[in-house]
C-alpha cells in the first residue's frame, strides 16, 4: 500500500503498512528533522468526535504510561481539527508469526529468550493495571538485533480507564480462540493471567510449530475427503464450526503432549509451558514478571543467560535478520500454517482466516499469507473471492452482557463471547438471547446478502437469584 502523500502535523506519511478496521498506519517522516516514524491514525471514514477516536487517545494513554524497552513506544498523540494520530517509534524487523513461518519451530534458547522478553513487556504492564489481552505471535516484532517488541494495545483493559465496547478496534483476535484463555472465551473479567495463558501458547508454538489446542493430525487426517475441497458456502460454515471447536477445545482439552512433538525439550522448560496452559486461572503464573523470573532461571541453568544472539541467530538461519520489514507488513495471521503444510517444518494443518471489528458496521475479512495484507469487506462480500452461492449469505455478529446463550430460528448456536459471526441465509431470522437470571430477549432481524446485522443486547439480569455464572463447559456445545 502506499500513502497518498498527504501530511499529519510535521509528519510526511509515505507508505501505509497496516489497515485494520478503524484506523491506518504509515511510515512516516518528519518534515523538519528527516526523522523516521510510524503514524497511526484514525481512517477518513471514522470521525474524530466518535467514541472510535477516544479509543485512540486510550491507547496512547496506555502506552505512555508503561513505556518499556519490550513494548512498543509512543512518542506523541496529536489532535488538529477532525484529526487524531499517534507518532511511535519506527520499528522495522520481521513479526514472530513470520520467523516461526520460516522456521517451523526454534531451539529452546531462542523461543525461551524471545519469551523471556515477552513476558518482561507483559510483566511490567501487568504491574501498571494493563492487560494487553491479544497476544499472538502477529503483535510481536523481532528486531534484525534479536530484540523483542510487544505491540497493538488497542484492546487491553487498563483499571485507571474507562472500559470501551468489547472489542474494540476490529480486534481479530476475539475471533480467533487459539490464543484466548479459557476465561476469555467464556467472557469472564480477565487479569494477567490471560496474558500468561497467551505467551504459553506461543512458547509451546515457538517449541513445536504446532498451537498446544489445535486439531489432533489424526482427526484431520480422518476428516471426510468431500469436507476438504467444499463449495463457498460450505466453506462459510466449516470456518464457523472451526472457530466453535477451537474455543470447546480451549476450554476442556488438555493441550497435546509437548514431549510427544519435541522429545528432547528439557523438563523445565516443559513445567513453565504447562503451568501457563493450566484452565484455571489460580494455577497459572500471577503475571509475567513470575513467568519472566522462572524463564531466566531456565536460562541461567543452561548457562545462557543472554540470549539475544540466540534469537538473532535463529532471525539469519531463517533468511530474516536486517530485513526492512514494518510490524504489519508480514500480516496479523497464521503464517505458520503455511510452514508446516510444506515438510520438513512440519504437520499438516488448515488455512486460518482472521476476522473482525465486532462494533464497526461490517466485518472484516483477512486472508493470510506471506504477504501485504488488504483489508476486505464481511465474508462473502467479494463476488470475485466468493463462491458459487455466496451471494445468497449474510452473517448476525452478537454482543450480550453479561453473557448469554444465543438461539437462532429455534436452534442453540453458541454462548456469548462468540468466535465467529454466524452465517445466515438472507431473509427473516428470529433470535432469541436466554440467560437463566434475565427475561429471555427476542429480536427480529432481516439479513441481506453480503450484510452483517450486529445485535447488541444487555440482559436484564435480576440480582435476587444466585449468580448462575457462565454454563458449564461441556453443555456449552450440546446440541439442541
Amino acid at each position: 500500500m502506499v500513502a497518498d502523500g498527504r501530511q499529519l502535523g510535521p509528519y510526511v506519511l509515505r507508505e501505509a503498512v497496516s489497515a485494520r478496521a478503524l484506523t491506518v498506519t504509515y511510515r512516516a517522516e518528519h518534515e523538519g528533522l528527516g526523522r523516521a516514524a510510524l503514524i497511526k491514525t484514525l481512517k477518513p471514514t471514522v470521525s474524530a468526535a466518535s467514541a472510535f477516536a477516544a479509543g485512540l487517545e486510550r491507547e496512547a494513554k496506555i502506552l505512555a504510561r508503561i513505556r518499556h524497552p519490550n513494548i512498543i513506544d509512543i512518542h506523541d498523540f496529536q489532535r488538529d481539527g477532525d484529526r487524531i494520530w499517534l507518532v511511535l517509534e519506527p520499528l522495522s524487523g520481521p513479526t514472530l508469526a513470520a520467523l516461526c513461518a520460516r522456521a517451523g519451530r526454534l531451539d529452546e534458547v531462542a523461543a525461551a529468550g524471545i519469551a523471556l522478553e515477552i513476558a518482561r513487556g507483559l510483566g511490567h504492564a501487568h504491574e501498571r493495571g494493563v492487560v494487553h489481552r491479544e497476544l499472538r505471535p502477529d503483535r510481536v516484532l523481532i528486531t534484525p538485533s534479536g530484540g523483542v517488541k510487544i505491540l497493538e494495545f488497542a484492546a487491553a483493559s487498563d483499571g485507571r480507564l474507562p472500559s470501551l465496547p468489547e472489542p474494540f478496534e476490529g480486534s481479530d483476535t476475539f475471533a480467533r480462540p487459539d490464543y484466548m484463555a479459557p476465561e476469555q472465551i467464556l467472557g469472564a473479567e480477565v487479569g494477567p493471567q490471560a496474558d500468561v495463558f497467551a505467551l504459553g501458547v506461543v512458547l509451546f508454538e515457538m517449541l513445536t510449530g504446532a498451537r498446544p489446542f489445535d486439531e489432533p493430525r489424526a482427526e484431520r487426517a480422518d476428516a471426510p475427503r468431500a469436507s476438504r475441497a467444499p463449495r463457498e458456502r460450505e466453506r462459510d460454515d466449516d470456518r464457523w464450526a472451526e472457530g466453535r471447536a477451537a474455543a470447546h477445545r480451549v476450554r476442556s482439552a488438555p493441550p497435546q503432549p509437548l514431549r510427544a512433538l519435541v522429545p528432547d525439550v528439557s523438563r523445565g522448560l516443559e513445567r513453565i509451558v504447562l503451568r501457563c496452559l493450566e484452565k484455571e486461572p489460580e494455577q497459572r503464573y500471577e503475571s509475567g514478571r513470575a513467568v519472566a523470573d522462572a524463564l531466566a532461571e531456565e536460562l541461567a541453568e543452561r548457562g545462557q543467560p543472554q540470549a539475544r544472539a540466540h534469537i538473532a541467530r535463529a532471525l539469519a538461519a531463517a533468511k530474516l535478520g536486517g530485513e526492512e520489514l514494518p510490524p504489519a507488513e508480514v500480516p496479523a495471521v497464521r503464517p505458520a500454517v503455511e510452514a508446516r503444510r510444506a515438510p520438513p517444518l512440519g504437520p499438516d494443518a488448515r488455512r486460518l482466516f482472521g476476522v473482525f471489528a465486532l462494533i464497526v458496521a461490517g466485518a472484516v475479512l483477512i486472508e493470510v499469507g506471506l504477504r501485504d495484507h488488504d483489508v476486505a469487506g464481511p465474508p462473502g462480500a467479494s463476488r470475485e473471492q466468493a463462491g458459487e452461492g455466496a451471494e445468497e449469505r449474510g452473517y448476525l455478529r452478537v454482543l450480550a452482557r453479561p453473557w448469554a446463550e444465543v438461539v437462532v430460528d429455534g436452534e442453540l448456536i453458541d454462548v456469548t463471547p462468540m468466535a465467529r459471526p454466524i452465517p445466515l441465509q438472507a431473509g427473516r431470522h428470529y433470535v432469541t438471547f436466554r440467560h437463566p437470571n434475565a427475561p429471555e430477549e427476542k429480536r427480529t432481524i432481516t439479513v441481506s446478502a453480503g450484510q452483517t446485522v450486529t445485535l447488541d443486547v444487555t440482559l436484564r439480569i435480576d440480582r435476587s437469584e444466585p449468580d448462575a455464572g457462565a454454563p458449564p463447559v461441556e453443555d456449552r456445545d450440546a446440541s439442541p
